[in-house]
């Protein structure tokens, strides 16, 4: 089909009048007024006339494109964006061709670029930067899944909403694969990039991976805390035009100057960049490495990364963004204080404040959820994790919460769904096999248990719950022995785990060891005396013995009962909320 439409130069192309003017109108779209022009394309804003809706036109220069393998390019950028959908890409609605052009029909930015804001503002505070970071991340990873790598991440390639969330764009000299569409535009050898953004190995010519990305994302977040790059050409070209070495042009001792920056230097402001930005400083220092065997893996993990820093970390002193953000950050301290005492109607009300303030506060609504999990508001919960995972589509924590809140509201198959995206996202994520072991339970499904239950075992030896609902699915099986082990396990762990006394008493009356299991009950009442089945268990075991006497008075003495997951049987240890940052209320019992 490309070739069908344009091959070689067009002629006249000098007199096709490329520039659209205010008030022209093409198909159904009416020009509004010129955004921005590169090397071969013209991006105008228009209002399309049958939706009702502002456009981008993106309208490639054909008379400037130098060949086809220019027009093939930018086919290819429409090609990526309409297939991979992602809150964090640029959509593209479609390509239209009329009298020698190509137009590209695009969603209308209205929040401009991540330079124009970088422009305006210097830099920017530190939760802005990771905000912003952790979503481009998040749409470059889109691409990585498909085996694309985007070759140009900087600051005029990132286009913002209205809200400020950013969306990766201009994927015209991106490596495509021919299994994603690609039309095979790409030759080891050359790495096509805007040079001073370029990755050491592009630089030298190397083939490129996930983690060529990655550096350039570092080098943008960089630039975002700091409010310049790395490399100062200017400052280059100085140093250059003092050099000894007459004999060499000056465009060729800048390049010298510009490659050991690259690939041997790291970045003077690092240091300085540590004490301003603690942690950080880190995800750069590691984003930028030098040699890529030691930079983060691919976006994904960057994100990660990302997310798994602990604001408390970050230096207050120094934001440079609106006071709100700070008080955003301070609400949700407050609110996990809160959650931590049990206060989890006060620690909603904190989240709820620090999310009114920032509506972009992933970890807000992921915290909100774990609240309203503690307190068995399982729609409320769910609810709050949508927004999280809309906001942070590879936020481990906030699937795992949407697991348990669905496993609460008998929404098994969601509630796997969830888990295998976490483990998906990390296979050694204990909190995603303990979980969803505890669901396999509810569904009946016990071997799939075990294995789950084991899993996180070998992950954490010291992880007692599981050890203990491990026991439980042993006594559904009827595995007695293998449940008492697991139980005596949990038990040298933690000489006061109720759990494991109460299931390991129901282990012990399974075998006809009614003396050990009176016991282990009267170990659970000594310790919950409140406890809703060990009374009436213990007056079964003495009737068993034939102590009627204990019997009665056991059964004067039973509580009101509220609901478990097997009645008077087995006592499942709660399910574990996974922190999305460190915090004291892991597990509830």
């Amino acid at each position: 089909m490309i070739k069908n439409i344009y091959m070689g130069n067009v002629p006249g192309a000098d007199k096709l009048g490329y520039l659209l003017n205010p008030g022209q109108r093409i198909f159904e779209y009416e020009i509004i007024r010129q955004l921005g022009e590169g090397g071969f394309a013209t991006v105008y804003e228009a209002l399309d006339r049958m939706l009702d809706r502002k456009v981008a036109i993106k309208l490639l220069r054909v008379d400037k494109a130098g060949g086809d393998k220019t027009i093939k390019r930018f086919i290819q950028e429409a090609r990526i964006a309409a297939l991979l959908e992602h809150p964090n890409i640029a959509t593209v609605h479609g390509l239209r061709i009329a009298d020698q052009r190509i137009y590209m029909i695009m969603e209308y930015l209205s929040g401009g670029s991540l330079r124009g804001l970088l422009k305006q503002k210097g830099k920017l505070s530190l939760d802005h930067a990771v905000r912003l970071t952790t979503g481009i991340c998040e749409g470059l990873a889109k691409l990585h899944e498909r085996g694309i790598i985007h070759r140009d991440v900087k600051a005029d390639n990132i286009l913002l909403t209205a809200d400020g969330r950013p969306k990766v764009t201009d994927f015209g000299i991106a490596h495509v694969p021919k299994s994603a569409g690609g039309l095979d535009l790409t030759r080891v050898g050359f790495q096509p990039s805007s040079l001073v953004f370029s990755s050491p190995e592009q630089l030298r010519g190397e083939k490129l991976d996930a983690r060529s990305d990655v550096y350039q994302v570092g080098a943008l977040l960089y630039f975002m805390l700091t409010g310049h790059h790395y490399i100062d050409i200017d400052v280059l070209e100085s140093q250059a035009s003092t050099q000894v070495a007459q004999n060499l042009r000056l465009e060729l001792k800048v390049f010298m100057l510009l490659e050991k920056a690259i690939c041997k230097d790291m970045p003077q402001g690092l240091q300085g960049l540590w004490r301003d930005a603690g942690a950080l400083a880190g995800v750069v220092e590691q984003a930028m490495a030098k040699d890529k065997e030691a930079r983060f893996t691919d976006t994904l993990e960057m994100a990660t990364a990302l997310n798994a820093l602990n604001i408390s970390s970050i230096p207050t002193y120094a934001s440079t963004e609106k006071l709100d953000l700070l008080d955003s950050r301070e609400y949700n301290k407050r609110g996990l204080a809160h959650a931590g005492m049990r206060n989890y109607e006060q620690a909603i009300y904190n989240y709820t404040k620090a999310i009114q303030i920032d509506r972009h506060y992933a970890e807000a609504y992921n915290n909100r959820s774990a609240a309203h999990l503690l307190m068995d508001n399982y729609a409320q919960a769910v609810l709050d994790c949508n927004w999280a995972i809309e906001l942070a589509p590879h936020f481990a924590a906030a699937y795992v919460n949407r697991g348990i809140a669905n496993t609460g509201l008998r929404l098994y198959e969601e509630a796997l769904q969830d888990y295998d995206r976490v483990i998906e996202l990390n296979p050694k994520n204990i909190y995603a096999y303990y979980n969803r072991a505890n669901t396999y339970v509810w569904m009946g499904k016990h071997e799939d248990a075990v294995e789950d239950y084991s899993q996180a075992i070998g992950l954490n030896p010291q992880f007692l719950a599981a050890y203990v609902n491990r026991g439980v699915v042993h006594d559904l099986l009827g595995d007695y022995q293998y449940a008492i082990t697991d139980y005596n396990r949990a038990i040298e762990l933690n000489p006061v785990y109720v759990h494991a006394f109460f299931n390991r008493a129901r282990a012990y009356a399974n075998f006809g060891n009614y003396e050990q299991a009176i016991m282990d009950y009267s170990r659970v009442i000594d310790m919950n005396p409140e406890h809703p089945y060990a009374y009436e268990n213990r007056a079964n075991c003495y009737l068993a013995i034939g102590d009627r006497q204990k019997a009665a008075e056991d059964q004067t003495r039973m509580t009101s009962r509220i609901p478990t997951i097997h009645p008077k049987q087995l006592n499942l240890a709660r399910s574990m909320l996974m922190p999305a940052t460190p915090v004291d209320f892991v597990t509830r019992d």
